[in-house]
């Protein structure tokens, strides 16, 4: 099975200050196969201009690709902010370049988002944060063909202001399960998320039971990615999670090319 990070950021997402080319030198020492930059573009995201230079992008990533294309294959993606409120707006930007794979990601809902302290918690038990969340992320799936991967599917277990801030996904199956086969059925996937692993020590985002019930509903589209604001932890956790995929029953990791699934 292919190694590859594929949820990588650098200076030209609002939160990172990284170097694309520092990223790259660490993933040919990690032994990487294959990259992709999937920097932030999110729409009226609180407190933060998660703008995205498509045309500089582009222009340093295109060089890069061919300054290291002996030594490891570089894709350009974008993680996009799903967000029903900029419906239009969101394909119009991911279809105005030629990006090889699209995250789609939930990071707001109606201009609030989850990193602590956060207004969207506000007046909501724990349940009906987690319920609305997932929810949400359904619409979204249903909503938007602009994307090739869900990113992080329960990312919302690292936010809130509770003691115990896991999901017990138990109480929301029907929904994710929902999201699973809306994913099947048009022709996307998931990713693991290792930067979960700072939370829950064992695993990303989502948990390996997920995983396993999106295989077993017949999801064979899966990436993994590091999500990497910092060059030091470009292909961490990689080789875990494909070990787990390979017990799950996946035969390779998928890849992306101008948003079509690599044969």
């Amino acid at each position: 099975m292919r190694k590859i990070d594929y949820h990588m950021h650098t200076h030209f997402s609002a939160d990172s200050e990284a170097s694309p080319r520092e990223h790259i030198l660490q993933a040919i020492q990690m032994g990487l196969d294959e990259i992709c930059f999937t920097d932030h573009r999110d729409f009226e995201y609180p407190e933060c201009p998660f703008e995205l230079d498509a045309d500089a992008y582009f222009q340093e990533l295109q060089q890069l690709q061919q300054e290291f294309q002996d030594q490891i294959t570089i894709k350009i993606g974008l993680e996009m902010g799903l967000d029903l409120d900029f419906v239009d707006e969101i394909n119009a930007f991911v279809n105005a370049h030629p990006y090889d794979y699209v995250i789609g990601s939930i990071h707001v809902i109606h201009q609030t988002e989850f990193y602590d302290p956060a207004l969207y918690f506000q007046n909501k038990t724990k349940e009906e944060a987690h319920r609305e969340f997932f929810e949400n992320t359904l619409a979204c799936v249903k909503t938007f063909d602009c994307f090739n991967c869900l990113g992080h599917l329960d990312y919302i277990c690292r936010y809130g202001p509770y003691d115990d801030k896991s999901v017990d996904h138990s109480l929301y199956q029907d929904i994710i399960d929902e999201i699973y086969r809306t994913l099947i059925q048009k022709g996307k996937g998931i990713e693991v998320n290792t930067s979960g692993y700072r939370d829950r020590q064992t695993c990303g985002f989502p948990t390996f039971e997920q995983v396993q019930r999106y295989y077993d509903f017949g999801g064979r589209i899966i990436t993994v990615g590091t999500d990497s604001h910092t060059s030091d932890r470009v292909g961490e956790h990689v080789e875990e999670v494909i070990q787990k995929y390979q017990e799950i029953g996946f035969e390779d990791v998928s890849t992306f090319t101008k948003r079509v699934r690599d044969s």
